[in-house]
């Protein structure tokens, strides 16, 4: 739409008949020609015009001359770009001068050349004297120079109104802007329309479906859809819009009988009904696809360029229009006028991309729902000894030597630690030597017969013997000796030799070889999908090349807080053993929960946490 104003401001600028009356120009300058020198006579004269891609000639004096024998000479003028005199066959001279655009944005300066044809009164086949030449030049130079002032005028003119009419082209686009809904926006373009237009009424229909349907008119907040003039303007409208141009009524002088003029008896039923005599329906079009129509009803006549600048005016506001419009519908619609674009995008022609992408997601969609895989759940894991054994400290003491360390491999029956035993040796002889003493008492007082005597000796002699067995016991475990063979899983008193220990105080733990459990911490919300008897792979941080198969054997109530979520400890058995596991190793295993649709194991969390979610807010 904007290329249509364009062209007729360009044609304005280029064509004599826009922008001077060059036959005006021609007349009257010839007249003064012949009146201001009485000894030459103008025969006759013609302007020739570029008018894109051709020279032509635009006005000829006088109406009955005829003008051939200058075209010459003004074609020489072209070509030369500079005055010219040339005698002609006919008698006479002709002089020639050239036309320039004097403009800052003129594509080419040269627009026209002006020939006129010069005899003697009373003799036309005489060329006037040489002494009238100069002068003559001088005035055509001088009337030519006039013509180029014109020309630079109304071009500047021109410039202006164009400048002006984007002025307020940009004005009333900001208004429509503005405004929060289409509606509003709407009264503004309409009732701004009239206002500059001097228009009786300007109305405003959308389109829907195929049919235009009324959605303002200036000056009026509501208006009955069912009237006849409403009906009218909206028959009009849809005439506009099924040519996809503007149509005028009624047209101008000549276009009646043009191929390509526009139908209009729906704008000729209109202003018969309104008794406006002129009306004009200029379509709303964005990218070509019909959106809406503006109608205008006035007294006077629309021009071309108006109706030019209209279209440029509707093809800024269209879009913002629409865009309006589409934002005040409800959400519901949005979706599904949403959906209705992509299905059309989908179904329609191009968007090759779009296609593409949808057949790959539809592909991945019905793999994902026919195809089947092994669900598995993972759980953080740790290995356990199946046995572990205490070395405690089997009376309070000291520590005399420490022999192993936590890690260290030991055998049944080695050392791992010595208790101080001095006291206990010390303690050993004491009771040693009162029992003796007391066996020597008992052997006097059963000589002497004294029974009662004897029988209090004798509970001190066994007292005595009790506490020198206590003694042998501990002297006999302050060697701390492993239990069978394994692995010291904790313990190292090589930085507490010499330190006091408590009797039962924990010292070692030693657990056997080869004999494992494992320990799978298990999220609370897939506790149910586990029992005992699944299969599983475990793999170990320390030994990530080789995967260890185990079995669940046993759900505990036991529970872990672990990265703000609830986990239980599931116990399974490894199935094999290698060399070099150690308890307390860490790893991921993975149970094998059975066979399930890919769709289901890659939404089951998702789907969990909806559930959860609904069902809370439900509640």
């Amino acid at each position: 739409m904007t290329s249509t104003t364009g062209d007729v401001e360009t044609q304005a600028a280029a064509t004599s008949a826009d922008i001077v009356d060059t036959q005006a120009w021609l007349t009257r300058h010839g007249e003064r020609l012949a009146a201001s020198y009485p000894g030459v006579e103008v025969a006759e004269g013609i302007v020739l015009w570029r008018q894109s891609p051709s020279w032509l000639p635009v006005a000829l004096w006088p109406a009955n001359a005829d003008g051939v024998a200058l075209l010459d000479l003004a074609d020489q003028v072209r070509e030369a770009e500079s005055g010219l005199v040339s005698a002609l066959d006919q008698g006479g001279l002709a002089i020639g001068y050239p036309v320039r655009d004097l403009s800052d944005d003129a594509e080419t300066a040269l627009i026209g050349a002006v020939a006129l044809r010069i005899t003697r009164p009373g003799t036309p086949g005489e060329p006037p004297r040489e002494d009238d030449l100069v002068p003559l030049m001088q005035h055509l130079e001088d009337a030519v120079a006039g013509l180029e002032r014109d020309i630079l005028a109304r071009h500047h003119a021109i410039t202006r109104r164009r400048q002006s009419r984007l002025g307020d082209h940009l004005t009333l686009l900001a208004a429509v802007l503005e405004q929060s809904s289409f509606d509003a926006a709407a009264m503004q373009l309409t009732t701004r329309l009239a206002a500059a237009l001097d228009a009786e009424r300007v109305s405003l229909g959308w389109r829907r479906g195929s049919r235009t349907r009324m959605r303002q008119i200036s000056h009026s907040a509501r208006f009955n859809r069912k009237m006849n003039r409403i009906r009218a303007t909206e028959a009009a409208m849809d005439e506009a819009l099924d040519q996809r141009r503007a149509v005028v009524w009624p047209l101008q002088e000549g276009a009646e009988q043009e191929a390509g003029a526009p139908v209009n008896r729906g704008h000729g039923v209109l202003c018969e009904m309104t008794d406006v005599p002129c009306a004009l329906t200029v379509p709303c079009l964005d990218d070509g696809r019909p959106r809406g129509a503006v109608t205008i009803e006035r007294e006077q006549p629309f021009d071309d360029e108006e109706i030019g600048a209209l279209q440029s005016l509707m093809a800024l506001c269209t879009r913002a229009l629409e865009e309006k419009r589409r934002n005040d519908r409800p959400l519901p619609l949005k979706a599904i006028a949403a959906m209705g674009e992509q299905s059309g995008r989908l179904l329609g022609a191009g968007h090759l991309g779009y296609k593409l992408t949808a057949i790959v997601l539809v592909a991945v969609a019905a793999f994902a729902y026919f195809a089947t895989g092994t669900d598995h759940q993972s759980a953080d894991a740790t290995l356990r000894s199946d046995v572990q054994r205490v070395i405690a400290a089997p009376f309070q003491g000291y520590i005399d030597d420490a022999r192993v360390r936590a890690g260290d491999r030991v055998e049944e029956g080695d050392v791992l630690a010595t208790m101080d035993t001095r006291d206990l040796r010390l303690q050993q002889l004491e009771s040693q030597s009162e029992l003796a003493k007391l066996s020597s008492e008992a052997q006097e007082l059963r000589a002497e017969g004294e029974r009662a005597s004897l029988n209090v000796v004798d509970a001190q002699r066994d007292q005595a013997e009790a506490e020198l067995q206590l003694v042998q016991s501990r002297l006999d475990r302050a060697n701390l000796r492993a239990p069978y063979d394994g692995v010291v899983v904790s313990g190292d008193l090589t930085q507490r030799l010499g330190s006091a220990v408590e009797g039962g105080e924990e010292l070692f733990r030693v657990a056997p070889e080869g004999d494992y459990r494992l320990e799978l911490a298990v999220d609370e919300a897939r506790i149910d999908d586990i029992s005992p008897g699944q299969q599983g792979e475990l793999i170990l941080s320390a030994m990530t090349d080789t995967p260890l198969d185990f079995e669940v054997t046993r759900l505990t109530p036991e529970t872990r807080s672990q990265e703000g979520s609830n986990r239980f400890i599931v116990e399974a058995e490894l199935e094999e053993a290698p060399a070099g596991l150690r308890p307390g190793m860490e790893g991921v295993g993975k149970i094998e929960l059975g066979e399930d649709r890919l769709v289901s194991i890659w939404t089951r969390e998702l789907v969990d946490w909806l559930r959860l979610n609904v069902w809370q807010w439900w509640g």
